[in-house]
């Protein structure tokens, strides 16, 4: 029985992907026990004999375990993500630009990347990605919350834009796990699992269609 040839183009973003998943799953398993510390080391600190003073304590706990732990381990996570994302896209586009004998890249072309992006797969690749579903319209807000860690550590003040630190406060009102928390940006579990969720999905959808409309040649 013959078996292959096989396809191993793309194999690496998958790793990286799956790698993420482990990730995020080592990260929320170890959260609980660091919030537990935080606790102990308050408990400790304990003023004995000044009510005001464990006040201000209980509210620095809150902050500790609320906004500033979270955020140091998850926000993190959405750069290194997106970062997966950008790679694979600009990886995919060189494969059907050379199974195509193209020259222009997608670095010639000039817009933030997502635009870029769409421009230069339906009109330059001939090759139309799905840009009205839910996964691309997740990728806009996974975009600006990215945006807004990588440049401005997530602070809303760091944001230049007026219109994009609206679009963050609409986004925690939508209820799809963006929270801001004394100015900042903590990305919820549930936004962070999503996310990679939609990236893995339509990367598979992807990468499936270009392995059969550019197949490789046969003499690799």
């Amino acid at each position: 029985m013959k078996i292959g040839p096989f396809d191993f183009r793309f194999v690496e973003i998958f790793h990286e992907l799956y790698a993420i998943e482990d990730y995020i799953n080592s990260i929320e398993a170890q959260l609980p026990c660091l919030i537990e510390r935080g606790k102990e080391r308050s408990q400790n600190d304990r003023p004995q004999n000044d009510p005001f003073e464990w006040q201000q304590k209980e509210q620095e706990l809150y902050e500790l375990i609320e906004e500033v732990i979270p955020r140091y381990f998850r926000n993190p996570i959405v750069v290194t993500l997106w970062a997966v994302f950008e790679s694979a896209i600009i990886e995919i586009s060189k494969e059907i630009k050379d199974q195509k004998e193209l020259s222009i890249t997608l670095d010639d072309i000039r817009d933030d990347f997502l635009d870029r992006t769409k421009l230069y797969y339906n009109q330059i690749l001939k090759f139309p990605l799905d840009v009205r579903g839910a996964s691309w319209q997740h990728f806009r807000k996974f975009y600006r919350i990215r945006n807004a860690i990588a440049h401005g550590n997530g602070r809303l003040d760091n944001i230049k834009e007026p219109k994009n630190r609206k679009k963050i406060y609409k986004y925690e009102e939508e209820s799809i796990g963006i929270f801001v928390l004394g100015g900042n940006i903590v990305c919820s579990p549930i936004f962070i699992r999503n996310t990679h969720s939609f990236v893995l999905k339509y990367l598979e959808e992807v990468t499936e269609r270009v392995r059969k409309e550019c197949p490789q040649p046969n003499n690799w």
